[in-house]
């Protein structure tokens, strides 16, 4: 037998993040969304990779804005 099978291989290997190569923060983007093409920056492409990463950071978050958000909607009434 040959030792060529010692070579680890991961399910995502040579996959970068989405973001990577953005030219700034807020320049516009190449768009691919033909209902909101000029809206596009790498800040919401920024945004979009986090929560798709890493969904069990955002979303206590995101419960935590709403049950203040609705705490202040209840008390304007």
């Amino acid at each position: 037998m040959s030792d060529d099978n010692t070579k680890d291989y991961a399910l995502e290997e040579g996959i970068g993040r989405v973001q990577d190569g953005a030219e700034g923060l807020f320049s516009q983007l190449p768009s691919y969304d033909e209902m909101n093409p000029a809206k596009r920056c790498a800040a919401t492409e920024a945004v979009r990779d986090v929560v798709i990463d890493q969904p069990f950071l955002i979303l206590p978050v995101v419960g935590i804005f709403s049950f203040i958000v609705g705490g202040l909607l209840r008390r304007r009434r």
